[in-house]
């Protein structure tokens, strides 16, 4: 049985690659491809060696990222995505449809992100026949994904896809037979939420690589294509619905900043709030604003859906099961009084076409609060979830400091006059709203390195799972190669904001929600942060950008002695952790 016959109609078939961030001087292919072989001889023992090394020196690079979280310096090269760019700078993520094409004449697949290459080769050559969509991935730069480099073979006439900086090279060293093109598109060298394996074979005696995101696929392949040997997972697709990890903004006012030497709110376009800080929490309305709309053919009085982090949120009603006002314990067990029970009672409906509700985490919860609702509102836009308690809500997460007995559990307020996280007793009764989505698996730091003043190599962290980059140590502190030396400085929330002009303009302070998604709310105080990634990390207050618009005297810091979200006074005096302005590797 031929390959395209096997691979055709089924889920995933993927050949696809190409490109990266530094400054190489390979010069990219600039003539269009034939896709036609330039000689009939197999490829020659040396050449297939070279290729099988190639898998390799792949297979071991995705082992080391996963061991090491670092991911290797990516070059540059052409976009081949179609992608538009201004000025150098790749524009907003898109996330794209990968086309597979079957070449009839030489058994091989060619995939492209690009619309208009598509089209050429639909028009100019009809020994390429359209599959369909094969997967999917960003067709420009993301943090934390990693360029697929695309090689023409003009031997074979067919192209070749690699993700690893280390084949890239030995490709470019050793197979001159093998043209550089260009970037094909990103992918991500580690698995996790929205992320697909795509796995990868070769067929030796053909000189040429095949790829599938389809485990039964690559299965089935394995049990009836000997020719084809399977050399493990190339690298990992996005999958149809991923969006560009991001947090929502807090959703205070473009009126709520600070001038210096004051504690009373200014508008945010008042000059002396850029002269303390252009990057208050108030100058920044725009970008990742909460955001929500319609589940397509579902009704808006039964969920609504987060445009910023793809969750679908169950809606609550005036009065029956799902009542705002009603509350539940969290104890287990199934009764109708329990959050388990309702969890239960709610799939059993398929509340909104759905069958897989769940417990929000804290984080999920917080993602959904409107830190600018002051006086005695509910922190949540109103318009889009009606009938929302001003009280506490239950919270998925369990591990509460000094580990406790397993009778408590986190709760999340929403009244503009509570505390913004705590815990109680799983006996007591408090409100419930359910969410559905796919919650964060996987390896979520990526180690890398951004000049800092008197830091070494390897001092910040991109979390995957927010598409934030942190530096690994507070402020005071400078990163020594493997750990944060000298005692972190204290700050007010006004000298916190102060902190980033002039040489640090590059960075900036947090607002509440992007803070509080550092907790670590799966273990102990000890693990409040990640203790590999943060070494050293504060056990105190840590400030946000985000003021408390009851007292402007009043802002937002995160309690990483106890994992809560909290108020304080602005001349009190915490730590900083800073994050960085500009998008990273």
């Amino acid at each position: 049985m031929a390959l395209c016959t096997l691979v055709l109609g089924l889920s995933l078939t993927a050949c696809g690659g190409g490109g990266s961030t530094t400054a190489e001087t390979e010069t990219p292919a600039k003539a269009a491809p034939s896709f036609q072989p330039t000689s009939s001889e197999p490829p020659s023992e040396q050449t297939i060696a070279l290729q099988k090394e190639g898998a390799r020196l792949n297979s071991d690079e995705l082992a080391q990222i996963a061991k090491t979280g670092v991911l290797p310096k990516a070059f540059e090269g052409q976009l081949l995505s179609g992608a538009e760019q201004a000025g150098g700078q790749k524009l907003a993520t898109t996330l794209a449809a990968v086309y597979r094409f079957f070449n009839t004449q030489t058994g091989a697949h060619f995939y492209t992100t690009s619309t208009a290459e598509r089209d050429n080769v639909l028009a100019t050559m009809p020994f390429m026949t359209l599959d369909g969509t094969a997967f999917h991935a960003a067709s420009v730069f993301v943090p934390g994904l990693s360029p697929v480099y695309r090689f023409y073979n003009t031997q074979t006439g067919v192209h070749f896809y690699t993700i690893s900086q280390a084949e890239r090279v030995s490709v470019l060293a050793n197979l001159p037979q093998f043209t550089y093109e260009g970037v094909a598109y990103y992918a991500s060298t580690m698995g996790g939420t929205g992320y697909t394996p795509l796995y990868r074979f070769f067929h030796a005696a053909k000189g040429f690589h095949f790829y599938s995101a389809s485990a039964a696929e690559r299965d089935t392949i394995i049990a009836t294509l000997p020719q084809y040997s399977y050399e493990g997972i190339g690298y990992y697709a996005l999958a149809s619905d991923w969006l560009t990890p991001a947090v929502p903004h807090s959703s205070v006012a473009s009126s709520q900043c600070y001038g210096a030497g004051s504690d009373g709110f200014l508008p945010c376009a008042n000059p002396a709030t850029v002269a303390l800080n252009p990057q208050q929490d108030g100058h920044r309305v725009t970008i990742n604003a909460m955001s929500y709309s319609l589940v397509a053919g579902q009704s808006a009085s039964e969920c609504v859906r987060d445009n910023i982090t793809g969750l679908v949120w169950e809606m609550k009603t005036a009065s029956g099961l799902r009542s705002g006002t009603a509350t539940y314990s969290n104890s287990g067990g199934g009764a109708a009084t329990d959050s388990s029970g309702y969890v239960t009672a709610i799939n059993g409906l398929k509340l909104c076409g759905f069958s897989d509700w769940r417990m929000p985490s804290v984080h999920e919860l917080i993602g959904i609060m409107d830190f600018g609702v002051g006086g005695s509102g509910v922190k949540i836009r109103a318009s889009n979830f009606p009938f929302t308690n001003a009280g506490f809500y239950w919270a998925a997460d369990t591990s509460i400091p000094g580990g406790g007995d397993g009778s408590q559990a986190w709760i999340v307020g929403f009244g503009s006059n509570t505390a913004t996280t705590s815990w109680m007793g799983k006996v007591n009764a408090t409100g419930v709203r359910l969410v559905r989505g796919a919650p964060w698996t996987g390896q979520r730091y990526v180690i890398g390195s951004v000049s800092y003043p008197g830091d070494g190599a390897n001092n910040v962290v991109l979390d995957r799972k927010t598409g934030l980059t942190w530096r690994r140590c507070v402020e005071g502190s400078t990163w020594a190669g493997s750990t944060c030396s000298s005692a972190p400085s204290g700050f007010s929330q006004e000298a916190a904001l102060a902190h980033t002009l002039g040489a640090l303009a590059a960075w900036r302070v947090p607002n509440v929600k992007e803070l509080g998604s550092l907790v670590d709310y799966s273990g102990s105080p000890s693990k409040a942060y990640d203790p590999y990634i943060f070494p050293g990390a504060a056990v105190s207050g840590v400030w946000a950008s985000t003021p408390y618009v009851n007292s402007s005297s009043t802002a937002t810091a995160v309690i990483f002695s106890t994992g809560q979200v909290a108020t304080a006074s602005r001349s009190s005096q915490f730590q900083l952790r800073l994050i960085s302005n500009i998008p990273q590797f």
